[in-house]
């Protein structure tokens, strides 16, 4: 089963696909479950139109490919116009780079993503940093909080590559309990990555992973 959690549409400033683009790509390419995770930045005002087109695209496609809803949020800083009542009815969100020098505190964050009712997770993270950074052992801290981490196969993030080679890292989160899901993080057709994205979803089935939340239901 294979699972592409993180992909931007034209929704986003830096998108150039439709989300059917994306999906029916997704379908070509064997995809089980498809995520559309557009900036919340770029969406501004535009959520209810970004959901109701989503859950259009959700409709659309059923019986051929499962489509979620989701987003991906800025942390450098945490959003001060976002309000948890306008996201209702998306299924997942994805809060972004929380280990650059500029993003908000991870322990003000784990506080604020209790205002989320829906999964939450870590998108291009490298969490295991982040655990140097904090002092605390931060698989074990996600686990508490309930927050899933993504492998990121887009190739622009050295945690992705250290992921696959540090067998100490993956029994580390692995035995942790965490939920991990897989991303393309695609934001245009031309720069899709099949080879990579089926290749982490096999890792993490051969390896025992547990699934982020219940997306192959």
């Amino acid at each position: 089963m294979i699972m592409d959690l993180h992909n931007h549409t034209v929704y986003s400033y830096d998108g150039q696909n439709s989300p059917e683009q994306i999906i029916e790509n997704a379908i070509e390419n064997g995809v089980d479950v498809i995520g559309i995770t557009d900036h919340q930045f770029s969406i501004g005002r535009r959520m209810g139109e970004y959901i109701k087109k989503l859950s259009d695209c959700r409709e659309k496609y059923s019986g051929r490919i499962r489509v979620l809803l989701g987003l991906e949020i800025g942390t450098r800083p945490r959003p001060d116009d976002l309000f948890t009542q306008d996201i209702r009815g998306l299924d997942y969100v994805l809060f972004e780079s929380l280990d650059d020098y500029r993003a908000m505190d991870f322990f003000e964050f784990a506080s604020w993503r209790h205002r989320f009712d829906c999964p939450v997770g870590l998108a291009h993270c490298d969490i295991f940093k982040m655990g140097e950074m904090y002092g605390v052992d931060m698989p074990r801290v996600l686990k508490k909080e309930n927050i899933f981490w993504e492998l990121n196969t887009s190739g622009n993030y050295s945690c992705y590559y250290d992921f696959l080679t540090n067998r100490k890292k993956r029994d580390a989160l692995r035995s942790a309990g965490v939920g991990v899901s897989v991303g393309s993080d695609t934001h245009a057709l031309y720069e899709y990555r099949h080879p990579q994205l089926v290749r982490a979803n096999e890792l993490l089935e051969s390896e025992g992973f547990l699934k982020p939340f219940n997306i192959f239901k």
